[in-house]
């Protein structure tokens, strides 16, 4: 039996196809100061153009480019989220995480003292909201289902429990009684699938391209959609990274969201097929093409060796592992 190469966290793999533009775009947008063009009030390189918003003294604003881009990339993502356009605020942020950051603290302002989420959810929501003195309670989807009104819940969808779809009738069900905050950020990464964000009870999307596009390091692209202001996120619009904005906007422009899906769901396949015959573990497909999930309920089948290999992969009743060492094995004609 062969050793388990699979991650515990989801680390992206940097893709190819966004290589190319992340380096050519370091160039591209470098130039944003330097260049002239016909027209002052367009910023060429981009199809069509990007305007950049005029002050009313008719000059650039760099302040207002956020608006411009943010408004195509919710172009780009309509496939996915049509209802996306639906909020009325939307701000830049350093990946999703620091749109889950602010979206806390602007619940703890207004009380809130409790947020739920489901067992062997996103970690990061329990290390934020302790920050501001909200706890987290694990529970079941049966119990999400079922909670008191005005109650608030934080949902990863596709679900960083297992990399699986949650079911837009799920979502709506939970809505009935309780606000949800939507992290959205395998967004992309899966078959072609309408997330339906239109619930009015969804009081806030977060987005990223950071798992999506292999970014992770980069923290390029993250972005938070809300019914009403979260006003510590105003000022992101003077001490926001423009350059990555501009690469977050060719990213989703030139390689659409979900379009990677078709050739990494058969590196995903490949992997899996490779890490059974290395371990011979029941491992199965996510629906997130970067991501492997195994049921709970297989620990029954598995020897003593194969249970301390996936100990450490265990969130809630589930198991979840991250493929990207074997999208870089494969890369390098490793299997």
């Amino acid at each position: 039996m062969k050793e388990l190469k699979a991650l515990k966290a989801v680390y992206s793999y940097f893709f190819p196809e966004v290589r190319e533009i992340v380096r050519a775009s370091h160039n591209f947008e470098t130039a944003l100061f330097l260049t002239t063009t016909p027209n002052p009030h367009y910023l060429h390189g981009f199809n069509p153009p990007l305007f950049i918003p005029n002050t009313p003294e008719g000059t650039r604003d760099l302040d207002k480019i956020h608006e411009p881009v943010i408004e195509r990339i919710i172009k780009a993502y309509k496939p996915l989220v049509p209802a996306l356009g639906e909020f009325k605020w939307s701000y830049p942020t350093n990946g999703s995480s620091e749109g889950i950051f602010h979206i806390l603290a602007d619940l703890a302002e207004m009380g809130v003292k409790r947020i739920y989420v489901l067992k062997g959810e996103y970690e990061g929501y329990r290390e934020y909201s302790s920050t501001f003195r909200i706890d987290t309670v694990e529970v079941t989807a049966n119990q999400m289902g079922e909670l008191s009104k005005g109650s608030v819940c934080f949902i990863s969808n596709p679900s960083a429990r297992d990399g699986n779809i949650l079911s837009n009738e799920f979502i709506n069900k939970v809505c009935k009684n309780c606000r949800v905050v939507l992290d959205l950020a395998y967004a992309g990464m899966t078959r072609p699938y309408k997330f339906d964000v239109s619930n009015k009870n969804i009081i806030a999307v977060v987005m990223s391209l950071s798992k999506p596009y292999g970014v992770f390091r980069f923290r390029i692209g993250g972005f938070a959609f809300t019914r009403r202001p979260v006003p510590s996120l105003y000022a992101n619009k003077w001490f926001k990274d423009i350059p990555a904005l501009l690469t977050a906007l060719k990213l989703v422009e030139e390689i659409p969201p979900g379009s990677l899906y078709k050739k990494y769901s058969e590196v995903q396949r490949r992997a899996l097929l490779k890490i059974r015959d290395d371990t011979g573990l029941p491992i199965e497909p996510s629906d997130v093409f970067l991501l492997a999930w195994m049921k709970g309920c297989s620990e029954q089948m598995l020897t003593p060796k194969q249970k301390k290999m996936v100990a450490e992969f265990k969130r809630g009743d589930l198991y979840r592992f991250c493929l990207t060492p074997y999208f870089e094995m494969m890369e390098r004609g490793e299997f």
